[in-house]
């Protein structure tokens, strides 16, 4: 039986190894020192595969159409001098945006994580669409059958409001059913009902769950969630996080972390291959001898074969990983501050090691875990891969993207803080739904069928040199010189030199985000 992190926290199985205990919920309740809102992520569409079905090799051109609207979401927004400060705000449709009654973020589509929500009496459930790049949360009810929809006609506890924070949303108030604290209380909320004609009324029901730490990435006059539950002191801390615990679940807490129930399951998981690599001895023993073991080690470790000898020095290895990184990063921890123009989860990232030497230092990165590459400006990519041995760009028109030996796959860390946070590190293969993928968790898939070449994580994008370009056109085509030049430099998305930090780092290493102080916390697990 393996036993790995993901497997026994995936789908909440340590649930299973604690004796009174029914309920995942209930088990993060347990470890919590505060008041926590844990609400159990998915990710929509399952696991991110960018391979074709039932083959370990890549299909380029969903990679290629995964990143354009990876990196058309970032250019819904355009930075504004506002006082002695660089702010993110969203763009109008006149400069790229989307239209004048049309909120950002698009609900219900596949590769968004998501969690549950319970609203009104009787409790009526819907998704909940994590976005890191905006700050709205709002229920939305559309004519359309996708998505999942809350209707205030059921609900006995709906409380109408004449008050309208956005030209198609009132501010009603419900109660919401939050798990883990087990209360129920009323909420002010935005609910969207997009006017006739409008293209809204097409798209999914459902509800966004804005996480931007800066008001100006609001476009509903409302207050944000976190907010509202510290000031009707349902939680008492100004934090949230996010821990993927694998490629298709994960963990929201409001409030607080889950990085006790990490810590816990690590712990157990290590003391469970300890046991289970001294029972295979045991019984490798038994099936070799025909009786019960009565001797020594050294007469067990005789009767091992080839095999079970590297079976067992397989799971010992297992084993004292967990132990090391439990021992390590028990105590806390690593907090960045949040740089740049406000409005995103934009920090520092110290340094990019590959295989124990810093190649990289002082990058810009921003935060989203909806994107399910590792995004880095040209000069960086080809400075990461340059020390990665065998590797080389594709051709145009997926020159953006880099392929490795699938038998060496490199060994990456992240450095925040001076700590070096392991990056996408795996074994030679990866199994996921469909096939296993060569090339450990740094591998999209093998080139093509047979090849020995895998496609890297690490993604090129030049999103922000194509905006600043665009922006100095239209700046120099309204004819007012170089203050019109400026603006339209500020009115792109302001990418360029950026990274983005996406699922992928954080399938291993937990994010913390405090709202207040406004830095973000990483902490392996």
């Amino acid at each position: 039986m393996r036993y790995t992190l993901s497997a026994v926290l995936a789908t909440f199985t340590l649930v299973a190894s604690i004796p009174g205990i029914h309920s995942a919920q209930a088990v993060l309740k347990s470890l919590d020192s505060a008041p926590v809102v844990h609400l159990t992520l998915a990710r929509r569409g399952g696991t991110f595969e960018g391979t074709v079905p039932g083959n370990d090799s890549v299909e380029m051109e969903l990679l290629l159409e995964q990143l354009e609207m990876a990196e058309a979401r970032f250019n819904l927004t355009r930075r504004e001098v506002k006082g002695n400060k660089l702010v993110r705000k969203a763009k109008s449709r006149a400069l790229g945006g989307k239209d004048d009654d049309e909120l950002m973020g698009q609900m219900a589509s596949n590769g968004t994580w998501f969690a549950h929500l319970s609203i009104g009496e009787p409790p009526q459930v819907i998704d909940l669409d994590l976005n890191m790049l905006t700050s709205d949360f709002y229920v939305r009810h559309t004519t359309s059958h996708a998505g999942t929809r809350y209707d205030d006609l059921f609900s006995k506890t709906f409380v109408k409001s004449n008050q309208h924070p956005y030209r198609s949303c009132t501010l009603p108030t419900d109660v919401f059913h939050l798990p883990t604290v087990d209360t129920t209380i009323p909420l002010p909320f935005a609910y969207c009902r997009p006017l006739k004609g409008s293209q809204e009324t097409l798209q999914a029901s459902g509800s966004m769950l804005g996480l931007a730490p800066s008001k100006h990435l609001r476009q509903i006059d409302t207050t944000f969630l976190l907010h509202q539950l510290l000031k009707a002191s349902v939680v008492e801390r100004p934090i949230f996080s996010l821990m993927l615990v694998s490629g298709s679940e994960g963990v929201l807490s409001i409030g607080g972390t889950a990085a006790p129930a990490a810590d816990m399951v690590s712990k157990q998981t290590a003391e469970q291959l300890d046991r289970a690599g001294a029972q295979e001895k045991i019984n490798a023993f038994t099936e070799a001898n025909g009786k019960t073991l009565e001797g020594g080690s050294n007469s067990l470790a005789k009767a091992n074969t080839p095999h079970e000898k590297a079976s067992l020095a397989r799971r010992g290895d297992e084993a004292k990983g967990f132990k090391a990184r439990w021992a390590d990063w028990r105590e806390g921890w690593t907090w960045s501050k949040v740089q740049g123009a406000e409005g995103w989860w934009q920090t520092l990232m110290q340094g990019v090691w590959v295989g124990g030497s810093r190649v990289l230092q002082n990058q810009a990165v921003v935060i989203d875990i909806n994107t399910p590459f590792i995004l880095a400006p040209p000069l960086a990519v080809k400075t990461f891969y340059a020390a990665v041995a065998g590797s080389r760009p594709l051709d145009p028109p997926y020159s953006n993207f880099y392929v490795f030996p699938c038998m060496n796959p490199p060994s990456i860390e992240f450095e925040f803080q001076g700590t070096r946070f392991p990056a996408m590190q795996g074994g030679r293969g990866v199994e996921y739904a469909s096939a296993i993928i060569p090339g450990g968790k740094f591998s999209l898939g093998r080139l093509k069928h047979g090849s020995g070449y895998c496609v890297g994580a690490i993604v090129e994008t030049r999103m922000g040199l194509k905006e600043e370009k665009e922006g100095m056109t239209s700046g120099s085509k309204q004819g007012i010189g170089s203050a019109a030049a400026s603006v339209g430099s500020l009115a792109g998305n302001g990418m360029r030199d950026v990274w983005v930090i996406g699922e992928r780092f954080f399938r291993g290493v937990s994010g913390s985000f405090d709202v207040y102080e406004k830095r973000i916390g990483f902490r392996a697990y």
